[in-house]
């Protein structure tokens, strides 16, 4: 067995089963990514963690809090 996936394996089985697990589970791992979120960010988000992560991944989006917080903050000592 070797260590490199083949791609083919992964393409025949998504498509012979059904694509919502696929979908289901990428949502599930964007929910845990939204809440392990600092607090700030998350009270920023507005409706129901599953609600928001569902529309990530159907969007093929999925936003980068942390960065742009931080881009919101000012530099200290910058003015």
């Amino acid at each position: 067995m070797t260590d490199k996936i083949d791609d083919s394996i992964i393409e025949k089985f998504l498509e012979n089963n059904n694509m919502t697990y696929l979908f289901l589970l990428l949502a599930n791992l964007e929910v845990e990514r939204l809440s392990n979120l600092p607090y700030t960010i998350k009270k920023a988000l507005k409706g129901k963690f599953t609600i928001a992560a569902l529309e990530h991944i159907a969007k093929n989006e999925i936003p980068d809090y942390v960065v742009q917080e931080e881009e919101e903050e000012p530099v200290e000592g910058s003015e």
